[in-house]
């Protein structure tokens, strides 16, 4: 592209006292659009990224990326052990791509209250258990330090049953659980924790591993499964591949093989639902990219028109309708470059505007949140501008074929 066709062309760009009513309309419903277009992407996938992260990482955090337990354990109405020894979890733990390895114990029970009852699934922890979750989400209370607190009966509860029960913070809870006679445990409540997953919140309690072994009548060396953290999320099916390698010679403590689950195979339903919010993405990001491309169109045309006469005389002059093809896709890419400026500074405003204070708020047991979440994926941010910029410029190339028709002898009487 020669020079002078950007010289014109910025000269016509800046020269806007000298435009049309309409034309300045046009230039400015273009910059607009490209820019509401942009915005609504920006929020778009910033709001899928948060949903995506923190469903995801609620998830995993009640359970793991990978959970290796029983066969048994699925025909079975009670918790089936595997074999937890320090060599077991020594061959796993140097599998490729585990980070770290804890044990759980698992007893369904009934808690009770002078009023009310409830079943729910106790989980016993260890003191190797990552509980950053778990400290992230209290609400009340305490994280109990289970290696120190062997013998006791402490309890992590959610809010929700705290509600339903009429449970406050140190309060003692009978506990009771069926198998070949009843067993009655008291549990201390010292933590309430809230992660508004209320398919977990409501059937989950934490506990100490060794008081569920004992309830169990298993040894220290067994426990109802292995949760894997993996190094790297992206290739958890890599891992998971060699974690069922890692184990295909492993018995459990009844001789029964092991099986391997990741996350998303024990939660698919969760986890194809949040499939669909990319689907809705496309969607967006293809709407918002065609409204941009007919609105910069639109500008384009009127802008051809309004400018009739100067073709005329550039062609005149001898300039080709190459150059002059050149000279409005540069003018529109001013237009575009502006509005691609306007989307950033909308689109990221109202994302930092909810990330940073959670103004849109959502109902949690529908939606697992309590707010809309916000992350901003830097790269895919500026992808997404150039992206538009570049396919907005490509859409004017067949319009801009209009001034080729335009004669110069005619086209300076225009006015």
């Amino acid at each position: 592209m020669s020079r002078y066709t950007l010289f014109i062309a910025n000269r016509l760009y800046r020269d806007k006292e000298r435009r049309e009513p309409v034309s300045r309309l046009a230039t400015n419903l273009a910059t607009f659009g490209i820019g509401i277009g942009l915005a609504v992407m920006i929020v778009s996938v910033c709001i899928v990224l948060g949903f995506k992260w923190e469903i995801s990482s609620k998830v995993i955090g009640f359970g793991s990326d990978i959970e290796i337990l029983n066969a048994q354990s699925f025909s079975s109405t009670e918790s089936v052990p595997i074999d937890c020894s320090e060599a077991v979890v020594n061959e796993i733990r140097h599998t490729q791509g585990v980070r770290s390895i804890q044990r759980t114990s698992r007893k369904f029970g009934i808690i009770k209250t002078e009023t009310d009852y409830k079943g729910i699934m106790f989980k016993g922890i260890g003191p190797e258990y990552n509980a950053q979750f778990i400290k992230k989400n209290l609400v009340e209370g305490r994280f109990p330090e289970y290696a120190k607190e062997k013998g006791q009966n402490s309890i992590i509860v959610s809010r929700s049953v705290a509600r339903k029960m009429n449970l406050k913070l140190n309060d003692r809870l009978f506990s009771y659980f069926f198998e070949n006679s009843i067993k009655v445990r008291r549990f201390t409540i010292v933590g309430i924790f809230e992660t508004s997953m209320q398919q977990f919140d409501e059937n989950v309690i934490y506990t100490n591993i060794y008081a569920i072994n004992q309830l169990n009548k298993w040894d220290d060396d067994r426990c109802s499964s292995l949760e894997l953290s993996v190094e790297n999320s992206e290739q958890l099916d890599e891992t998971y591949t060699n974690v069922l390698n890692t184990i295909h010679n492993l018995k459990s403590a009844d001789g029964s093989e092991y099986v391997v689950y990741t996350v998303k195979q024990l939660y698919s339903q969760i986890f194809d639902w949040l499939k669909l919010l990319d689907l809705n993405i496309w969607v967006i990001i293809a709407l918002m990219t065609i409204l941009s491309s007919l609105t910069i169109i639109s500008g384009l045309l009127i802008l051809i028109l309004e400018k009739t006469s100067t073709i005329g005389i550039l062609k005149a002059m001898g300039a080709s309708g190459k150059a002059i093809r050149e000279i409005f896709i540069y003018y529109a890419t001013f237009i575009i470059g502006r509005g691609v400026l306007l989307g950033y500074v909308i689109g990221l405003g109202l994302a930092f505007i909810q990330y940073q204070w959670h103004i849109v708020t959502l109902d949690s047991s529908k939606y697992y949140v309590s707010f809309v979440p916000i992350i901003f994926n830097w790269p895919l941010i500026i992808l997404l501008g150039v992206a538009t910029l570049i396919i907005c410029v490509l859409t004017l190339v067949g319009p801009s074929y209009l001034v080729s028709r335009i004669s110069p002898a005619k086209s300076i009487k225009f006015e």
